[in-house]
């Protein structure tokens, strides 16, 4: 009987994207000396001058390795780890093709996201578990994946059996057990799917897994810590060891992770799933008879939108400045002022909506990108006038977070993260954006959200080099600093200063609640006792409280009456303590804290050659195009700027053989591209006039050699409220042909050299989850090729389109426009002209097209079947194409004109829970006559994205 499982491997096969990129080819700028420290355990590849976090993060792959490999069956294996310091983003991966993970080393400023331990150590233990895990991913029914696709087999069969939540989850799991901190103790982990509760929503699995456009649903991470975090908890320590071991053998008909779960729980995968939830949810609130607070929202919601609102500040008692982002709408400086609200202004892309204001000045700190190394780029300040919404950057270039205005507007301090990892105070001239003065930091501490006491002091939220927390006192003039708070793995943060008290957010039980601290008696009282997490606590002079509450419509502005009555002191005790949510057993066993016994061990650091493994050849990709069948070798060097790929292929048809070799380079400003091909025996058929009443046909079997080289210069200009990219390039192209046979008798060896060169621009506004297009955006595109030696053959073709918002909010206009002009010479080029929908595309010498598009969402189905396809969106888009082409038919020159009108229909999917995939349903109506299809006027047509199946 056929096993149903080979459907599941066929339909992945088929469906999955070709191109599983991470990495910002060509990132880097050349000029980085590269250092490493190799042994057996790793290899880390680092800029010179972070020796010591490198070796620190060689060492704690060693302890994991030792430690916590045997749950998940205990095999390692040597992996190449780039840190990348002159990025602001705070991130990390690791990918299978080639055997690569990437640092990058800008700590996070939000505290409560990702904690208090020094970043290194955060992106190590959790990447090291993905390390880990795909290192024991191999086995079984995998390997055959591996032996015909080479690296990426592996990771194709791992996507096919292995849920994303659990490779996620289990990451958590591993920060969660082996340090004092880790997402699976932080309450604000938890805030998405106890929102759903407290709200009495119970979403499918489906939706669940794979989000939704018009609801709030949490991401992969925490569900997927709340499935392995009990699993751990209930069943035995290989309880997950054992599940993956099966999946990747694929044992099981059908959905072999699912099944291996059955298999070592007694239950099934939905009874299983059903249970977690019923596990956390039991433990997630209060016990009866607390005090819970009640809070009274002073911001609405909206049906099937997601509406967040952070950062309140009043501007008086009854004016109250916040940012505000929704599902449908960008990012925004908002003014609630009873009831209503005012936009200010759109704001600039951002890490962090983080921002300050002070007397009619708004400060915060915007993302920018460098024009062309991906892995380098700022955060700069701008000032924004809340009067007139006109926005000025102070600084450029450089690398300011947390950024706070004094009292009169005449001065920020804001913390300034060198690529070393060490951060210092500046003051900085709030006119002009002069740095006024750089503060020592002598304890090494990483400063967040701070505020200014007065002039010549502030107050800060700290993070001391062990991953504790504490709130401190800041001199202005010498750097030196006062604890206010006493130090505790417990995360806290976004201080309010109000007469001689500080307001603070801080996690404690399960939920992160508001405390006071009095500068004075440095007593720290409780405020809240919320059930699901608020943030950023401001008062204003009557003693009322705002928060943003973290509920299932969003983030809302709630207001507390009566905050200035606490709940009573906390002990010291009380409030270094540090929490085991949820599953304490589990976390007291083996590894437990296991990050805290890493040896410091030196490794001398060696200069890490930029040629080593430069081919790097690590998967290979069989080639089924009919009539063409081969297969190809994929390489990509380690510090990802060079890339390369071998190929031979078959031609049943023609009986030839192509051997090609291209690569493309990107370590400097122009990306350089060649490629080499030869063709042996090819056999066509020719057709030769040899009168003026006789044609005669013949095969001609010749070879070819073919030479491509080429550069382009891609820039990007992300930042702002919209992003600009540029790319300019040209290629030239020779190719050289070698008759045989007859054919030497009725054809020369001629080669044929042509060049072509391209430029494109486009600028597009920020786009939200909801909005089917960009509601302002401009894109074009010209192209110009000549085969200067061959005819002299020559075609130019230009396009541009222009997007505008539509009648409501999510609806979109786009106009679209396209111009070629050639020889008259049979066209030796590809034809990329886009003509008229419903059409056979002609190419002639002369031709224009105008089109109107008009976009719209049309149901949000929310439907899945069997955890393949999950159809969350369909969208409609109405168009009228008109195209004009000048030709010569019958020897007479003429004006055809190819006008369709019609639909398009799209239907918007998650394929396997993660993989975003739109297909296309177009119904054409031929308004004209369709000159190689007479009788055509009604065309349907199913169109699959590029890139849906693989090459």
């Amino acid at each position: 009987m056929f096993d149903s499982k080979w459907i599941q491997v066929f339909i992945f096969v088929c469906l999955f994207p070709s191109s599983m990129q991470a990495q910002n080819f060509g990132g880097s700028p050349p000029r980085i000396k590269w250092k490493q420290i190799n042994s057996s355990k790793s290899r880390v590849i680092f800029p010179a001058g972070l020796d010591s976090q490198a070796n620190r993060i060689h060492n704690i792959v060693a302890l994991l390795d030792s430690t916590t490999a045997n749950t998940i069956a205990g095999k390692t294996r040597k992996w190449n780890i780039v840190l990348h310091t002159q990025t602001t983003t705070s991130n990390a991966y690791v990918r299978m093709a080639p055997i690569l993970s990437e640092f990058y080393m800008m700590p996070d400023q939000n505290n409560f996201a990702q904690g208090s331990m020094r970043w290194d150590d955060n992106l190590v233990v959790h990447e090291n578990r993905h390390m880990q895990q795909l290192s024991n991913f191999n086995n079984g029914l995998t390997k055959v994946f591996s032996f015909l696709l080479g690296q990426e087999g592996q990771l194709l069969a791992n996507g096919i059996v292995i849920p994303n939540y659990f490779f996620e989850g289990d990451a958590v799991w591993q920060e969660t057990l082996v340090t004092a901190q880790g997402r699976g103790r932080f309450p604000n982990f938890y805030n998405g799917f106890k929102s759903l509760w407290l709200a009495k929503k119970e979403y499918s699995w489906m939706k669940l897994r794979s989000g939704s456009y018009r609801d709030y649903t949490p991401d992969h991470y925490p569900l997927g810590y709340m499935l392995v975090a009990y699993g751990n908890a209930a069943y035995a320590d290989d309880f997950w060891k054992k599940v993956t071991q099966d999946a990747v053998r694929f044992k099981g008909v059908f959905y072999p992770f699912n099944k291996a779960i059955e298999r070592y729980s007694g239950k099934t995968y939905k009874q299983f799933r059903e249970a977690a939830f019923t596990f956390f949810k039991a433990q997630s609130f209060p016990s009866a008879g607390s005090r819970i607070d009640q809070l009274s929202f002073i911001t609405k919601t909206q049906k099937h939108n997601v509406i967040d609102y952070m950062y309140p500040t009043f501007i008086s008692d009854d004016s109250i400045l916040v940012t505000r982002r929704s599902y449908n709408s960008l990012n925004e400086f908002c003014l609630l002022i009873n009831g209503k609200e005012k936009r200010i202004r759109i704001m600039n892309k951002t890490l962090d909506h983080y921002y300050s204001y002070s007397h009619g000045k708004i400060v915060y700190a915007s993302y920018q990108s460098d024009p062309r190394w991906g892995n380098r780029d700022y955060s700069a300040i701008q000032l924004v006038d809340i009067k007139t919404g006109k926005q000025k950057q102070l600084i450029s270039k450089s690398k300011y977070f947390s950024p706070d205005i004094n009292k009169n507007a005449t001065e920020i301090i804001a913390v300034q993260v060198n690529p070393d990892g060490t951060n210092y105070l500046h003051r900085i001239n709030a006119n002009n954006g002069k740095l006024l003065l750089a503060l020592p930091n002598p304890n090494n501490y990483f400063f967040t959200q701070i505020k200014y006491l007065d002039d010549s002091t502030a107050i800060s939220a700290i993070r001391d080099p062990g991953g504790k927390m504490a709130l401190v006192k800041v001199d202005l003039n010498s750097g030196e600093t006062e604890n206010i708070t006493p130090f505790t793995f417990d995360v806290l943060g976004y201080p309010f200063i109000h007469g001689d008290s500080i307001y603070f957010n801080m996690m404690n039980g399960y939920a992160d609640k508001v405390f006071v601290v009095s500068m004075t008696t440095k007593k720290i009282n409780q405020v809240t006792n919320n059930n699901n997490g608020i943030y950023y606590p401001v008062m204003n002079s009557r003693g009322e409280m705002l928060v943003s509450a973290f509920t299932s419509e969003g983030l809302r502005i709630a207001r507390i009456e009566q905050a200035t009555v606490s709940l009573g002191p906390i002990s010291s005790s009380d409030f270094v303590q540090v929490l085991d949510l949820y599953t304490p057993a589990a976390l007291k066993g083996k590894a437990s804290g296991a990050l805290y016994e890493v040896r410091e061990s030196k490794i001398t650091a060696t200069k890490y050659k930029k040629s080593f493994q430069f081919f790097n050849f690590h998967s290979w990709r069989p080639v089924f195009a009919d009539p063409e069948y081969g297969y190809s070798l994929r390489g990509d060097n380690i510090l990802g700027n060079f890339s390369n790929n071998l190929a031979y292929t078959y031609n049943r048809n023609e009986q030839s053989h192509t051997l090609g070799y291209s690569a493309v380079f990107a370590g400097w400003l122009p990306v350089v591209n060649v490629g080499i091909e030869g063709t042996v025996n090819r056999n066509v058929n020719v057709s030769e006039r040899i009168s003026a009443a006789t044609t005669l046909t013949m095969p001609v079997n010749f070879n070819s050699a073919r030479l491509v080289a080429g550069l382009s210069v891609p820039l990007s200009f992300v930042g702002g409220r919209t992003n600009k990219f540029f790319n300019i390039g040209a290629s030239y192209n020779a190719e050289q042909l070698y008759y045989k046979g007859i054919g030497k008798n009725v054809f020369t060896n001629e080669p044929v050299h042509y060049l072509s060169s391209f430029l494109s621009f486009s600028n597009v506004s920020q786009q939200a989850r909801q909005h089917v297009n960009p509601r302002w955006a401009q894109t074009f595109f010209a192209s110009y090729r000549h085969a200067f030696n061959f005819r002299d053959s020559r075609k130019f073709i230009g396009s541009a389109a222009f997007y505008f918002p539509g009648l409501s909010r999510n609806h979109s206009i786009v106009l679209q426009g396209a111009y070629q002009k050639r020889d008259t010479l049979p066209d030796l080029f590809s034809n990329t002209f886009s003509y008229s929908r419903g059409y056979s595309a002609l190419t002639t010498r002369r031709m224009y097209k105008l089109a109107a598009n008009y976009q719209l969402p049309v149901l949000y189905p929310e439907l899945g079947v069997g955890n393949i396809v999950f159809l969350q969106r369909i969208r409609a888009n109405g168009f009228f194409d008109y195209t004009a082409a000048h030709a010569r038919l019958n020897g007479n020159l003429t004006d055809i004109i190819n006008r369709s009108t019609g639909a398009e229909i799209f239907f918007d999917t998650k394929l396997w829970n993660a993989l975003p995939v739109s297909f296309i349903v177009r119904y054409s109506h031929l308004l004209d006559r369709d000159l190689v299809n007479p009788g055509a006027k009604n065309k349907w047509e199913i169109i699959l994205p590029v890139g849906f199946i693989p090459n």
